[in-house]
C-alpha cells in the first residue's frame, strides 16, 4: 500500500519539520510560495547550504511562516483574498476551484444522501460562499471534496480526474485544519469536518489518522454542545448527524476491533417517521441495520466479555434478515450500500459463532450451519448481479472492502469441502461460481483492482491454488498467478501493514480445525 510521506522530505519540510508529500512540488511549498526541492543528502543538524535559508526565502516571498502565524484566542488571522501574503488556505485556486467544487457537490448529492447525510445542500452552498474569508468554511470544502475524491466512485464517473487530486486535496484540508480551532466554530462544523477527514483517510488507507478523526467527531457530540436549534430550517437533517456517526463508528469498530461511545438512549434523536422521500427510507433501513451492534456485542467481539450464546446470535442473524428484506424497492444506488452491508454482518455474525463453538453439522438454525457462507455467498452474489456497477462504485473503498471480507470467509470454508462439494449442480451455481463472481467485483470496483485484488488472489492461491488459474482466466489476468507468487515475496514491512489493518489473523481463524469440521458429513 502506498505510503503518505516519501522516504526523504523535500529540503524546506525538512528545515521547517512538517509532513512532506508525495508530489513535487509539495503541498506545504505551495501553500506559501516556496521553491520544493531535495538535495537527496543526509546533513548534519545545523543550518547549512541553501536549506537553511528557509525563512530568508519566506520573507523575501512576503510570506509568513504558517507554523509561526501569529494567533490571537487560537483563530489564524483572516487576509484579504487579493493579499498576496494571504494564508495558503485561501490562495490555492489551482488545487480548489469553483467548478470542481460544484462537481463534487453535484455527485455527492445525487447519489449519497442515503448513507452519508452528514450536510444539506444549501448548508454546504453558504460554507463555499464564505470560503474565501473565513477558515473554517474553506476546511470544510476542502475536506468535502477530498472525501467525494477518495471514499466514493466520483473518478470513475469523472476519466479526466488525476487519481492523485484526492491526496492533495487531503494534504491541503489537513493544512488549513492546522489554522483553524475548532471550538472557535459552532460544533456541527467541527463535527462535519471531522468527519470528513475520517472518510479521506479511510479512502487513503490512512487507518490510524481516520480513526483519529472519528474519535474527535464522536467525542465532539458525546460532549453535549451540539446546538439542535440549528437545525430548525433544516428538520430533514435534524437527528441525522447522530445515527451517521453511530453507523459509522460501529462498522469501524467491527472492522478494526476498535471501541465505541455513542449509544442509542431515550434521548437520541428520533429517526424520520413516514412518509420518507426515496433517501431518508434508505438511511432508516441502515439505521436499523446497525442498531443492536451495541457496546455489548462489540465487548463480546473485542473478547473484553464473557462469550455470547446461541439465541443471540440468532436473533442477530434474523434482525439482519428483517432490516433489508428481500423484496425492498429502493434505487440501486441505496440497495447496493444496504445489501452489501446485511451480507457482511452476516458474514461478521457466523464468524462470532465460530470462535464461540456454536457451528454443527446438523444445527438448530441455518446460520449455526459450517456451510452457512456457502448461503451468504450466494445472497451477496445474486443481489450484485441486479445492481448496476455504478450504484457500488459510488460507495467507494468502503463497499469493496466488505466485499473481500466475504469472499475471505468464503475462502477459507471452501477449503474444507471436498471437490464435489464445491462445483456447481447442473444449471445451479456453486461456490466456485461465487467466489469467482465475488473476485470479479473486487478486481472492477474502485480501488479494488490495486488495493484487495492482489491480497484475495494471495489468500486464494495460500488457501485454494487450484483456483488461482480458473479464477485468472474468468478475470482476464492469465499472468497473475505468476504476480500471485512475487506477491509473497514483496516487502514485508508493507505487507505487514496491510495485514494488519485488514485483520487478516482474523478472516483466517475459521480454518482452524474444530470438532465440528473433524465430522466426515461435512467432506
Amino acid at each position: 500500500m502506498p505510503r503518505d510521506t516519501l522516504p526523504q522530505a523535500c529540503d524546506a519540510c525538512r528545515r521547517r519539520k512538517v509532513k512532506c508529500t508525495t508530489h513535487r512540488p509539495c503541498s506545504p511549498c505551495r501553500s506559501i510560495g516556496l521553491v520544493c526541492r531535495s538535495s537527496g543528502a543526509h546533513r548534519k543538524k545545523g543550518r547549512q547550504g541553501r536549506s537553511a535559508n528557509v525563512l530568508y526565502e519566506l520573507k523575501a516571498n512576503g510570506n509568513p511562516d504558517p507554523l509561526e502565524a501569529t494567533q490571537t484566542d487560537g483563530v489564524t488571522p483572516v487576509h484579504s483574498p487579493n493579499d498576496t501574503a494571504t494564508m495558503g488556505y485561501v490562495k490555492k485556486s489551482y488545487l480548489l476551484n469553483g467548478g470542481l467544487v460544484q462537481s463534487c457537490a453535484a455527485y455527492f448529492y445525487s447519489r449519497m444522501l442515503g448513507t452519508v447525510p452528514i450536510l444539506h445542500p444549501d448548508q454546504f452552498q453558504d460554507q463555499v460562499a464564505r470560503m474565501e474569508e473565513c477558515p473554517h468554511a474553506y476546511c470544510l470544502v476542502v475536506a468535502f471534496c477530498a472525501f467525494v475524491l477518495t471514499q466514493t466512485g466520483y473518478l470513475s464517473c469523472h476519466q479526466g480526474t488525476d487519481p492523485e487530486l484526492g491526496r492533495a486535496l487531503l494534504d491541503e484540508a489537513m493544512i488549513a485544519r492546522r489554522h483553524v480551532d475548532p471550538f472557535s466554530a459552532p460544533i456541527r462544523l467541527a463535527i462535519t469536518i471531522a468527519f470528513l477527514l475520517y472518510g479521506s483517510h479511510i479512502g487513503c488507507g490512512n487507518q490510524r489518522q481516520a480513526y483519529y478523526f472519528l474519535r474527535e467527531a464522536t467525542t465532539f457530540y458525546t460532549a453535549d454542545m451540539l446546538d439542535q436549534s440549528a437545525d430548525e430550517h433544516q428538520p430533514g437533517f435534524s437527528g441525522k448527524l447522530f445515527w451517521l456517526l453511530l453507523i459509522s463508528e460501529r462498522a469501524h469498530a467491527i472492522r478494526r476491533r476498535r471501541p465505541i461511545t455513542l449509544q442509542i438512549t431515550n434521548t437520541s434523536p428520533a429517526v424520520d417517521t413516514p412518509p420518507l422521500d426515496t433517501f431518508s427510507l434508505g438511511f432508516s433501513h441502515l439505521v436499523d441495520l446497525y442498531r443492536p451492534f451495541d457496546e455489548s456485542f462489540l465487548s463480546i467481539w473485542n473478547g473484553t466479555q464473557g462469550l455470547c450464546t446461541r439465541d443471540s446470535l440468532v436473533q442477530l442473524e434474523e434482525h439482519l434478515q428483517r432490516s433489508v428484506p428481500a423484496d425492498l424497492d429502493l434505487p440501486d444506488v441505496l440497495l447496493a450500500d444496504l445489501r452489501v452491508s446485511q451480507q457482511w454482518l452476516r458474514t461478521m455474525i457466523w464468524q462470532l459463532a465460530t470462535t464461540a463453538g456454536f457451528l454443527s453439522s446438523t444445527p438448530t438454525h441455518p446460520s449455526l450451519d459450517f456451510r452457512y457462507p456457502l448461503q451468504i455467498a450466494r445472497d451477496l452474489s445474486l443481489a450484485t448481479w441486479k445492481l448496476s456497477q455504478e450504484s457500488m462504485e459510488t460507495h467507494g473503498v468502503g463497499l469493496v472492502e466488505k466485499i473481500f471480507e466475504v469472499a475471505c470467509t468464503l475462502t477459507d470454508v471452501m477449503a474444507c469441502l471436498s471437490s464435489t462439494g464445491l462445483r456447481s449442480s447442473g444449471f445451479e451455481m456453486g461456490p466456485q461460481d461465487y467466489l469467482k463472481h465475488l473476485c470479479s467485483l473486487v478486481h472492477s470496483l474502485h480501488s479494488g483492482n490495486k488495493r484487495f485484488l492482489p491480497l484475495l488472489m494471495a489468500k486464494i492461491g495460500h488457501t485454494l491454488p487450484a483456483m488461482v488459474i480458473p479464477i485468472s482466466r474468468h478475470l482476464g489476468l492469465e499472468g497473475l498467478a505468476g504476480a500471485v507468487d512475487a506477491g509473497e515475496k514483496k516487502d514485508t514491512d508493507s505487507r505487514a501493514d496491510i495485514d494488519r489493518d485488514l485483520n487478516w489473523a482474523e478472516m483466517s481463524r475459521i480454518g482452524d480445525v474444530t470438532p465440528d469440521l473433524e465430522d466426515s458429513s461435512l467432506l
